[in-house]
């Protein structure tokens, strides 16, 4: 069921996205004049280059909660000269699009532990989002979702942090074992049952590895900073605390990562799809 294939993605921000979007897109293989929904667009990471594939005569819709959302995936598209997309605030839980309105429906990230606890294989809730997408596509429609099976980078941070708090701090063994991840980690064999209740069938699933490069600590940390809230939320938002940590943490806590020309670090992701 699964297939491992390597990338090598030189971070730039969070340019990382923009790769994993353009990658569900080569896997979807979108026909030129569809109707593609992209639930949770963020930015537009998929939605931007589903659009360029669907042409002029497609349409590209994105929904998603975050309300700068729409703002910013729009500015994107107009510096793309892209105007066949249009972002929606809407709650995926409760889509509001007609039965059978789409060719293609993708979802990169949306957090699937929301509906499902991977640790312990049940439902939290009902399994709503799969359900409402299996609904809205047409028949024989595709659906096509991303989501993490592990970030190297925040794993390790966590790691850092439980060794700092052990050996700098009066933190109690419970509160070192309880630091969180800092991204809702999933497994292959969960996604496939999300996928398989909502009616899904020719299911495929596949991990690839994006490994990402960092050039220096400080751009390592300074991404840390704004993706690793487990930061935050450890040393409540002190700042001194924060930076004594990286004082007393690195970079002999990432050296192991170094190769030639940068800190390396994988990214697992799970692209999973179905059709209805």
């Amino acid at each position: 069921m699964d297939f491992l294939k390597q990338k090598i993605v030189t971070i730039e921000g969070l340019d990382y996205w923009i790769e994993i979007g353009k990658r569900l897109t080569e896997h979807m293989n979108y026909r030129k004049g569809t109707k593609v929904l992209d639930i949770g667009t963020g930015g537009g990471a998929c939605l931007l280059p589903a659009a360029k594939m669907i042409g002029a005569e497609g349409k590209a819709i994105g929904i998603d909660l975050w309300k700068n959302s729409k703002k910013e995936t729009m500015e994107n598209a107009k510096k793309n000269g892209l105007e066949n997309i249009s972002v929606q605030i809407m709650d995926a839980r409760k889509i509001t699009f007609e039965e059978s309105t789409f060719d293609y429906v993708v979802s990169g990230f949306i957090g699937l532990n929301q509906i499902y606890d991977f640790q312990k294989n049940e439902y939290r809730t009902e399994n709503t989002i799969m359900n409402n997408i299996h609904r809205i596509l047409k028949s024989n429609g595709k659906i096509g979702i991303s989501t993490w099976l592990k970030q190297g980078e925040l794993d390790h941070l966590r790691e850092l942090i439980q060794n700092y708090l052990k050996n700098h701090s009066k933190a109690s063994q419970y509160e070192i074992e309880s630091v969180p991840t800092s991204y809702s980690k999933e497994h292959l064999q969960g996604v496939e049952k999300l996928l398989k209740d909502a009616g899904f069938q020719n299911i495929r699933i596949l991990v690839e590895d994006f490994v990402l490069k960092y050039q220096s600590v400080d751009e390592w940390f300074k991404m840390m900073r704004r993706v690793g809230w487990i930061l935050e939320k450890t040393f409540n938002k002190d700042e001194k605390l924060i930076q004594d940590f990286k004082e007393k943490m690195l970079p002999k806590g990432i050296e192991i990562y170094w190769k030639d020309d940068g800190y390396y670090f994988t990214k697992s992701v799970i692209f999973a799809f179905g059709l209805k």
